[in-house]
């Protein structure tokens, strides 16, 4: 089992090169305009304590190793869609940390956040991922298509 703690990406710089590369790998299909570097001014914004909502999380191990990350925001960039946010988005954990409870953790954290900021649900937009999040309590609440692939948008009822 790998050990890991969830920590504030903002507060460590030296990881944004590499969660940007991956960010940037992963998302490429979705948002072909993007790069590498708006992924990294998307960090330095959320360094920067703007006035919308954008708090990026980082899983790492003991020897301060990147293993994933999660972003909590206001607008997930998701076209005409109707639900007011805030988004679970970008979620990410390198392969070899994965079923290590990296992914389940962040998740959990920007949950946690956006409930601590008194947010009554939470939604989320997937490729691939629909099961894994019904698994932990999300449901369906349409699909859609964006670029022509196929997402489905979730939700999270986050009041207790």
């Amino acid at each position: 089992m790998i050990s890991f703690k969830v920590v504030a990406l903002a507060e460590h710089p030296h990881h944004w090169q590499t969660a940007a590369e991956w960010s940037f790998a992963a998302w490429h299909h979705e948002f072909p305009s993007d790069t590498v570097q708006t992924y990294l001014d998307q960090y330095k914004l959320a360094a920067s304590k703007p006035d919308t909502l954008i708090e990026i999380y980082a899983a790492v191990d003991n020897d301060d190793k990147l293993l994933g990350v999660a972003t909590l925001v206001d607008d997930d960039e998701l076209p005409d869609a109707p639900e007011p946010g805030p988004w679970l988005a970008a979620v990410f954990v390198t392969p070899d940390a994965r079923k290590h409870g990296a992914g389940s953790a962040l998740v959990e954290h920007v949950t946690s956040r956006a409930r601590a900021l008194g947010h009554k649900k939470l939604f989320l937009y997937t490729e691939h991922a629909q099961d894994w999040y019904l698994r932990k309590g999300w449901r369906k609440v349409r699909d859609t298509v964006f670029l022509g692939l196929h997402h489905t948008v979730m939700q999270l009822d986050l009041i207790i």
